[in-house]
């Protein structure tokens, strides 16, 4: 049953007018009558309408997302979901934009962080991080002030922001390690293929892979490539052609960035089949999965990550009783081929 400002009035012996003074906090009620109804309010159970608030005030919430171009198949699909769980908050007052920013080749995010704190046009800034390290200063300065700063997808753990949600890339890369060891109990040889820029994502996934395989007799080459390969299919070409020799040695290859969809069109010509293992899913890497080329592939959830920050940014903004907001770690999924097609959504 919900509880209303009335059934508090009846309790009191007060009249809904004055009830709906405190619960609104507005003027010209006597402190002991607020502490009155307050108690009262807390004892029933009392929850505010917060979509008849925002009818009653018509104050908008404004909130900037701030999202890469590349990948375009995962942000893409990011974009898609926070567009569509934003539509759910509309009513509470919450006006989400989305901006992609090139991060590569060249990281335009920082500066365009910057202006937008800068113009003070939003509330609350939620950023995917490329980097951490640049945006530590930029957020402090949002912060204060008294626009809020959240992380999504990466987040920025040495900064003042409010709270993340996404991944946890340590585990992530200790999870394809363990992946690797249980598709192949007699690996001996893994190449990790990732990018040359050490940020903070790429940085975790690399160490939670090795971490893994310490204690095991095992052998780790890494080759490197480029951000600019997201962009340039002739930097993949040469990456594979020139470590070919490389990728036939290795009993398993893990994809530690966003490019297993480029990297397996080079492996399906071989005969020498490894154990391969990547991050996310789309048309290509579903593909290969029906022509048993990938092995498992670890995934996110975009619904969780868009669903959930607006519902974090939403009780900051309007839980008068400022509850402590936590950050939200979605767990990583695991796709192979008999699972890929709940993964992969031909429609959209």
């Amino acid at each position: 049953m919900r509880i209303t400002a009335k059934m508090i009035a009846d309790e009191l012996g007060l009249s809904p007018a004055t009830v709906d003074r405190v619960l609104n906090n507005r003027k010209g009620v006597s402190t002991k009558t607020v502490e009155k109804v307050k108690e009262k309010a807390r004892e029933l159970g009392y929850r505010p309408n917060k979509a008849a608030k925002f009818l009653a005030t018509q104050k908008f919430t404004n909130i900037a997302f701030v999202l890469p171009v590349f990948p375009d198949y995962f942000w893409d699909h990011l974009d898609y979901e926070i567009t569509e769980a934003a539509s759910l908050y509309s009513d509470f007052g919450l006006k989400v934009d989305i901006h992609r920013v090139h991060t590569v080749p060249n990281n335009h995010q920082v500066d365009f962080v910057q202006s937008i704190i800068d113009d003070n046009k939003y509330e609350a800034i939620v950023i995917a991080a490329h980097d951490t390290e640049p945006l530590e200063e930029l957020i402090e300065q949002a912060m204060d002030k008294n626009i809020a700063v959240f992380t999504i997808n990466t987040d920025v753990p040495n900064s003042k922001r409010i709270a993340y949600v996404g991944s946890d890339y340590y585990d992530a890369g200790y999870l394809a390690g363990e992946l690797i060891h249980l598709f192949n109990r007699d690996v001996k040889n893994v190449l990790i293929i990732r990018e040359r820029e050490n940020t903070y994502q790429m940085l975790n996934k690399d160490n939670g892979f090795k971490d893994y395989f310490k204690s095991k007799k095992t052998s780790i080459s890494s080759i490197y490539y480029e951000s600019s390969a997201y962009i340039d299919t002739e930097e993949i070409n040469t990456l594979m052609n020139e470590n070919k020799e490389t990728f036939l040695h290795a009993d398993a290859i893990y994809v530690a960035g966003g490019l297993l969809d480029k990297v397996v069109q080079f492996i399906s010509g071989w005969s020498y089949k490894p154990v391969i293992i990547g991050h996310d899913i789309n048309e290509p890497i579903y593909k290969a999965f029906e022509e048993e080329l990938i092995t498992a592939s670890i995934c996110q959830d975009p619904v969780a990550q868009a669903s959930f920050s607006l519902k974090k940014i939403a009780n900051y903004f309007m839980d008068e009783e400022t509850t402590p907001i936590n950050s939200y770690i979605v767990k990583p999924e695991i796709v192979t081929k008999s699972n890929a097609k709940y993964y992969f959504n031909r429609s959209k």
